[in-house]
């Protein structure tokens, strides 16, 4: 075993550390834990329960979403919903089909953490290469891994995980093997990633499309290599192959529910305009400003809403919580915008990281921009690409803040608190999060 053999294995074995030791620490003193949260729970289990039930293909594949108690999923009289198909929770409908509900509620929420500690680590490993810091890749790797794992973004996926956390995995995975020249896998995971969430794989899919296509109208011949490795289109690979992989599940899923639609008496689910915010009674669209609100890790709001849990009696208290939960919220939101100037620093002449990150950033941009309500009424699963930003970008500042200091031992000195207080104010955030998420 090489010296970066064995250095990988021990920043593997200190991301599980940290990663297990944190959660331990939340379920400790969270007050919503990091077991799913019951309403979540309920979905997912009725949701598998539904198909196991009825037949795993029945109704194309589409199965109820709703959080209703002991309800009759052998004989659902209420629609079905055709938002999205079942293909995503395949890990808990295998969990459910082997082991039932108590399996399901047991090993549910272990794979969630097991997949976003595992998207941490790889996080980590991709910054360290990013950033080439001058500083042991250990430190480097710990406080990227630390500043991801500790984000409000990533608590909500801990207590209600969505289908972003398999996606963020794979797409992961298929651009680093990408950038490795390992191509067929990076094509399969593409297409796992894509199965995972359609949508956000449509998305940059359009974007490796527009870097492939649009150089034959405007000038700018390097573009596609600047985005895909020259290991991908030297290779004899058709250079459309990793869209047409990402594209694939989408056209798949929208025929399956266009004719599902036609065959499904009863469905649910919101329309594309309504989750835009342009259907015509649209409450939740609160515009960009509502979109972006995720940035400071919760909504506002909730520094109302858990005030009415204090003691009414005492006006003194609630004032102080409403007061200090929303300085807290706006310290989230500053180093949110800190975290975007360090991603600035990271993309700038970087290729690696624009290779990895951009096709990222682009669809988490369009999500803000083009599904405004959306991200107004969702603080979760939408943002949690975000919180690879954020630890990257804190990372960045801290990496380049080093030319201030006279020695190293003196920056790490000073930055150890700094990290430990961004850590600190991230759990406090992630601890103000309401029973919705």
């Amino acid at each position: 075993m090489d010296a970066s053999t064995k250095n990988l294995f021990l920043r593997a074995s200190i991301y599980f550390l940290m990663g297990t030791t944190y959660m331990y620490y939340l379920s400790l003193f969270a007050p919503l834990g990091t077991n799913w949260l019951d309403w979540h729970a309920q979905k997912i289990f009725n949701a598998s329960e539904y198909l196991r039930l009825n037949g795993y293909l029945s109704s194309f594949g589409f199965s109820v979403w709703s959080s209703c108690v002991d309800c009759s999923l052998s004989e659902w009289e209420a629609g079905l919903y055709l938002s999205a198909p079942s293909f995503h929770l395949i890990p808990y409908i295998l969990i459910n089909h082997i082991g039932g509900k108590e399996a399901l509620f047991l090993y549910g929420p272990l794979l969630d953490k097991a997949i976003i500690i595992s998207t941490a680590a790889l996080v980590a490993e991709i910054g360290i290469r990013i950033l080439k810091s001058a500083f042991p890749s250990v430190l480097v790797g710990m406080c990227i891994f630390i500043l991801f794992i500790s984000s409000p973004w990533v608590y909500k996926m801990i207590i209600a995980s969505w289908a972003e956390i398999f996606f963020i995995f794979f797409a992961l995975l298929a651009l680093i093997h990408l950038n490795l020249g390992k191509n067929r896998l990076a094509l399969v995971f593409f297409f796992i990633a894509a199965f995972f969430h359609y949508i956000w794989a449509a998305i940059i899919s359009f974007f490796y499309f527009a870097v492939l296509i649009l150089p034959n109208f405007i000038k700018d011949q390097g573009i596609a290599n600047t985005y895909i490795p020259s290991s991908f289109l030297d290779n004899g690979y058709n250079k459309f192959l990793i869209p047409i992989f990402l594209i694939s599940p989408f056209i798949f899923f929208s025929f399956l529910r266009f004719y599902a639609s036609h065959h499904i008496l009863m469905s649910e689910g919101s329309s594309l305009l309504s989750r835009i915010g342009i259907a015509g009674n649209d409450i939740h669209n609160g515009g960009l400003i509502g979109a972006i609100q995720f940035l400071a890790g919760n909504r506002i709001s909730v520094c109302v809403s858990n005030s009415e849990s204090l003691d009414v009696a005492n006006n003194l208290n609630t004032s102080i919580f409403i007061y200090n939960c929303s300085l807290s919220l706006m310290g989230m939101f500053l180093m949110s915008l800190i975290s975007i100037v360090g991603m600035g620093f990271i993309l700038y002449r970087n290729k690696f990281a624009q290779q990895i990150l951009v096709p990222i950033i682009f669809a988490c941009f369009a999500f803000i921009m083009i599904f405004q309500q959306a991200l107004s009424a969702h603080l979760m699963g939408f943002s949690y690409p975000f919180a690879i930003f954020f630890c990257l970008g804190i990372a960045s500042i801290v990496n380049k803040s080093s030319q201030y200091f006279s020695s190293k031992i003196l920056h790490i000195i000073f930055i150890t608190p700094f990290i430990a207080g961004i850590v600190i104010l991230s759990t406090r955030v992630s601890f103000l999060t309401g029973l919705n998420g």
